[in-house]
């Protein structure tokens, strides 16, 4: 076992490896994403790429373990869609995973409903605190900007071998033809990991649970507006 292993990617721990992490830091990262084009100069996976960048980022210093992205497709039934995230959820309860972190961005309101009813029912039935958010909610929830500047610039950052700025139309042309940059995109991961870092670390250490009550309470009240 490396000396001080205090994360890893979930296909690439040895049994052992991975049975000392949770021990210690019994954290999972659940990244996900809809398979959906976000913009015409960006890979149909952005979503995926920028969800799993950023909750490494955060699990490099908070430690734990980080599962391969789940994606999902808006062919599925928001049900099947809940169903499958409650299965994800008392996956890890079951391994000994306290707090797990579930991150993408949501299609459409029901599935964020969905999203939040699967959280809130893993901490009923397992005591397993689950933490729903976007890669980006916790710095600011516009940068999901459907390939405008920030989503642009995060995927500059993170393979601008899949970027094609000749591709770029609409209103937000000139913005990331002459704004969008990878240092802009690096800023931003870096951000947007310690933010996440700084939530599920108050988790771990204090099970503020109704922090997280209030978090999904607003973000249920914002859909009713």
């Amino acid at each position: 076992m490396r000396v001080g292993l205090t994360w890893g990617r979930a296909v690439e721990l040895l049994p052992h490896q991975r049975q000392h992490i949770l021990a210690h830091y019994p954290v999972c990262w659940l990244p996900w994403a809809m398979d959906t084009a976000r913009a015409d100069h960006l890979p149909i996976g952005s979503a995926g790429l920028i969800a799993t960048a950023v909750v490494e980022r955060a699990a490099q210093r908070v430690g734990g373990i980080v599962y391969p992205t789940l994606w999902h497709y808006d062919t599925v039934e928001t049900g099947v869609f809940q169903r499958v995230m409650t299965a994800w959820l008392t996956m890890v309860a079951d391994q000994g995973c306290q707090v797990a972190v579930v991150t993408g961005l949501a299609g459409t309101v029901a599935e964020d409903l969905a999203l939040i009813e699967a959280a809130e029912m893993a901490l009923c039935q397992h005591r397993l605190i689950a933490l729903a958010v976007s890669p980006l909610e916790l710095v600011d929830g516009t940068m999901h900007d459907r390939g405008a500047l920030w989503e642009t610039s995060l995927m500059l950052a993170l393979r601008p071998d899949l970027v094609d700025l000749t591709r770029v139309v609409g209103e937000h042309e000139q913005a990331v033809r002459n704004v969008a940059s990878s240092s802009l995109g690096q800023q931003s991961l870096m951000l947007a990991g310690e933010r996440l870092a700084g939530a599920v670390r108050d988790l771990l250490e204090h099970r503020n649970t109704a922090a997280l009550a209030a978090l999904y309470q607003q973000r249920r009240e914002r859909y009713r507006q």
